[in-house]
């Protein structure tokens, strides 16, 4: 492997290690993020560090001060408000396009999808495995079944700003001590998406869609 090559794969591994981090909460809301202690933390050298953390600024999940360095977002009532809101928007504008343009291949993206999700979420609520890394699978299928049914949009910047708003979105999730995820409730809004969407019903799909969003948020501000 060339050592642009190696470079580019531990910028890689220190950005997904980073948001998962931030997300997660090990990096507290305000903190300012110390190279040394991070560099250390994840045995890299400088470069790869310092793309890995642009890369985070670019999507928000953190602040650039410039010769301050980089520090974690704050967070509050406000910008969460504001995260969902615009989360519903750009998801809805989203899942419009995708309707209107998806094929048989996006079809069927969105039915494996759902598959794999409710096969998870049966495993979490009816067999009551909560395990740690049960519930790392349920998220991750969880998003994955949202990628699936916006990827018909055909539009890269719409999909990247969505990725970046579900980042904010989660991390407040994970911060909440409040939150309780409604097996029943999230079951039944994936189920009526992947129908609705299969029967191109737009305005009804982009409705549940965004009753979904609201469901979550008002759970994790409870």
């Amino acid at each position: 492997m060339s050592e642009e090559n190696t470079t580019l794969t531990t910028s890689e591994m220190i950005y997904q290690a980073l948001k998962k981090d931030i997300i997660n909460g090990i990096y507290p809301s305000g903190e300012k993020i110390k190279l040394e202690s991070i560099k250390e933390r994840y045995n890299v050298s400088y470069s790869p560090l310092r793309e890995a953390l642009s890369r985070l600024a670019e999507s928000q999940l953190l602040i650039n001060s410039g010769q301050r360095g980089f520090r974690v977002p704050e967070m509050s009532q406000a910008d969460f408000e504001d995260i969902t809101n615009t989360r519903i928007k750009l998801e809805c504008m989203a899942l419009e396009m995708a309707i209107e343009k998806g094929d048989l291949k996006w079809e069927s993206e969105i039915v494996a999808a759902y598959h794999l999700l409710s096969q998870q979420e049966k495993r979490v609520h009816e067999q009551g495995d909560i395990s740690p890394q049960s519930r790392d699978d349920l998220d991750k299928a969880h998003e994955d079944f949202h990628q699936a049914l916006l990827s018909g949009s055909q539009s890269n910047w719409l999909l990247f700003f969505v990725k970046s708003l579900n980042a904010q979105f989660d991390r407040y999730r994970r911060y909440s001590a409040t939150f309780q995820f409604s097996a029943n409730t999230s079951v039944e809004y994936h189920r009526r998406l992947k129908e609705l969407v299969i029967e191109r019903n737009k305005e009804e799909a982009m409705t549940v869609l965004a009753e979904h969003i609201r469901h979550s948020a008002k759970a994790i501000v409870a």
